[in-house]
């Protein structure tokens, strides 16, 4: 395995840029959410090309991302506006796009979210982010050589 790339190229899926946009900046400084996607058809398109480092072949520029392209992404995480089921549907739809282990976050859908929680804005991006982080830094403390789905 190649040592991971510093910061760590992401993409973030989510239906609402209200959310992703801050999202994506709480992600920093350790890792880079190259891309924002919002809708099934945009994740079943775009992310085989993001997962081999190429430009998503999207006119679509919702402002949320670095557009960095160039390399590989090394996570795809989704918000819980997105099914497991749609999150098993891209991945096997990405499946040999990538050269080195992805991990693909999504939400658990035995956890609810906290209903007495932020439900919306910076709060909910905070509690989403550093349930993304947390699973994001386990997978690297064991050598980020899964490749395959990961609830949070």
């Amino acid at each position: 395995m190649s040592t991971l790339p510093k910061p760590l190229p992401v993409v973030l899926c989510g239906k609402s840029v209200a959310i992703g946009g801050p999202a994506a900046g709480l992600l920093q400084p350790d890792y880079e959410v190259v891309h924002f996607i919002q809708s099934n058809e945009a994740a079943l398109a775009e992310i085989p090309h993001l997962l081999a480092g190429r430009d998503p072949q999207s006119s679509d520029d919702n402002g949320v991302g670095t557009h960095e392209y160039g390399r590989p992404v090394r996570a795809v995480i989704f918000g819980r506006g997105y099914s497991l089921e749609d999150v098993q549907k891209f991945h096997k739809a990405s499946a040999g796009s990538n050269e080195e282990p992805v991990v693909w976050i999504a939400g658990d859908p035995a956890k609810k979210p906290d209903l007495n929680g932020p439900q919306t804005g910076l709060g909910y991006a905070q509690a989403a982010a550093d349930g993304v982080k947390a699973v994001l830094e386990k997978w690297k403390e064991e050598g980020a050589t899964k490749d395959g789905i990961v609830l949070w």
